[in-house]
């Protein structure tokens, strides 16, 4: 027997500037980290319902451009949009995105 095709899962991802973490946690990108994930967890239905990584994105010759990547697989998008709420609630992202 063949195995059901499954289509590849959709990342989504959120930007959040360096300048923005750094204002609001010094250089503590661990704690900006956790409580990403924390956000990530209170929208959730249940623990580790959606794998998540982290990267830094630094490609931009202006440091102002520089940012943590939050990626979060298969989120839909009402819960996304809790995610960036829940997100926003901590100043890490502005109201509205």
């Amino acid at each position: 027997m063949g195995r059901d095709y499954q289509p590849p899962s959709q990342w989504r991802s959120v930007r959040v500037p360096l300048r923005v973490i750094e204002r609001a946690y010094g250089s503590e990108h661990d704690n900006a980290g956790d409580d990403m994930a924390y956000a990530l967890h209170q929208v959730s239905e249940w623990r580790d319902q959606y794998r998540h990584r982290f990267s830094f994105d630094s490609t931009h010759p202006n440091p102002w451009y520089h940012a943590m990547v939050f990626e979060v697989e298969g989120i839909p998008d009402s819960v996304y949009a809790r995610l960036v709420a829940e997100m926003a609630e901590l100043g890490l992202v502005p109201e509205g995105i």
